[in-house]
């Protein structure tokens, strides 16, 4: 039974004998008296309930005027006094925005810019921040804790900036290990490659295939931000755009040419066979094309994006694109698509503009075999210079990677004698 009904039922019995002043039976009496037990049990707990409730409330609004107070997404309110009777009610402010306006108003007070509106934080935005700060403590083990953790939405938008603007980087496998990453790179394949067989013999030759593997930890990428004094005014959206907009755009030109440097080296890139130059000086001719395309190899390796050829604007147009059969009709298909950096295609293959790449260099092959690790970042670390006041602002990867199978790209150079 519930308070209320234990209260009827105790008045009842009252009622029963102030009539009469008669003297209760002794049933009666002994089941008031239970009664009587009963309810004082219960209010004894219903007020120590209220006295736990009051404190706990109390608690929660010092942690919340202090800036101590834990983010929580989704906290039932039913038994609260201001929602009795509209079922569960949940907390449902957006902490994601408000982490990334803390971490905007944040970088905009230490790199001395000021903001329409100022940066005080308001106490959402400093819970959301420090949620952000014990993300980054307990799942972060590579990198160094500090007060200022860029936002996932704005880290996703400045990698998707940076893939749609860095033509290799862009196209290349990336993985986001934060420990260390291996490349098992396969090197060729020394005997027993597939062959014809009669119906239900076994294989005249077991395959055996060369591998060697690379331990990579990773290389530093900085690109620096600067902006004046001048221009350091701003509202809250245009100067968390600037900042995505120029940290993207400065690290997709670094992040790029780091690639190719890659695809270079010696150890992590293309094989030395697969490097090779035209047969005339400054001139290209359908046979250079078709040889450097017949150094690729993938080894069985998947590689859905197939074969693309990378080029500058210049080598594009002034080479590729004046490759012309018997009829004097270019080779060369010039073809619009949503990627901005395709050209055209030439023998059925992509063609597209990449400035990281030098004059009179071209480049092709399976770039789903060119394997990245982002370890870190991006990340953006604000201050402002010294005596020139510029505000500036340090983009920042930890990035690196290399060919998975060094005959998946191959080089052709335009012979200038």
């Amino acid at each position: 039974m519930n308070l209320e009904d234990l209260l009827k039922e105790l008045q009842a019995l009252i009622d029963k004998y102030s009539a009469d002043d008669a003297e209760p039976t002794d049933e009666d009496a002994a089941r008031m008296a239970e009664l009587t037990k009963s309810i004082n049990e219960i209010r004894a707990q219903q007020t120590a309930t209220a006295q736990t409730r009051a404190a706990t409330v109390a608690a929660a609004r010092a942690a919340i005027e202090n800036g101590t107070a834990r983010r929580v997404d989704a906290v039932p309110l039913a038994r609260s006094a201001n929602v009795v009777g509209v079922g569960n009610a949940y907390d449902v402010t957006d902490y994601d925005a408000a982490a990334t306006r803390a971490w905007v108003k944040d970088v905009a007070e230490r790199s001395g810019v000021q903001l329409v509106g100022g940066t005080a934080l308001t106490d959402v935005e400093r819970a959301a921040q420090n949620h952000l700060i014990e993300q980054r403590a307990e799942f972060t083990h590579t990198t160094g804790n500090t007060d200022s953790i860029i936002p996932v939405e704005i880290q996703s938008q400045i990698i998707s900036l940076i893939d749609n603007t860095a033509v290799l980087y862009g196209d290349i496998h990336r993985s986001n290990l934060s420990g260390q990453f291996e490349i098992s790179r396969h090197v060729s394949i020394t005997k027993g490659d597939a062959a014809k067989t009669d119906e239900g013999a076994a294989p005249t030759d077991v395959e055996q295939n060369e591998y060697d593997v690379i331990t990579l930890t990773g290389e530093e990428i900085k690109k620096t931000v600067e902006m004046s004094r001048k221009m350091a005014v701003q509202s809250l959206s245009g100067f968390q755009q600037y900042i995505i907009d120029e940290v993207s755009a400065r690290l997709a030109v670094a992040c790029n040419a780091f690639s190719h440097t890659r695809l270079a080296d010696t150890t992590l890139g293309m094989a030395a066979a697969n490097k090779i130059e035209t047969a005339k000086a400054n001139a290209i001719a359908k046979s250079d094309i078709t040889g450097m395309l017949s150094k690729l190899k993938t080894f069985g390796n998947p590689a859905a994006k197939g074969v693309i050829i990378y080029a500058n604007n210049d080598t594009i147009w002034n080479y590729i694109a004046m490759i012309e059969d018997a009829n004097n009709r270019s080779y060369f298909v010039n073809e619009s698509t949503d990627d901005p950096t395709v050209q055209g295609r030439i023998f059925g293959k992509l063609v597209k503009c990449d400035d990281s790449i030098a004059d009179g260099v071209i480049k092709a092959g399976y770039p789903d075999l060119f394997h990245g690790n982002l370890f870190d970042g991006p990340d953006v670390t604000p201050y402002v210079a010294p005596r020139s006041q510029k505000r500036c602002f340090d983009g920042y990867v930890l990035f690196d990677g290399g060919l998975v199978v060094p005959q998946a790209f191959a080089q052709l150079t335009i012979k200038t004698a």
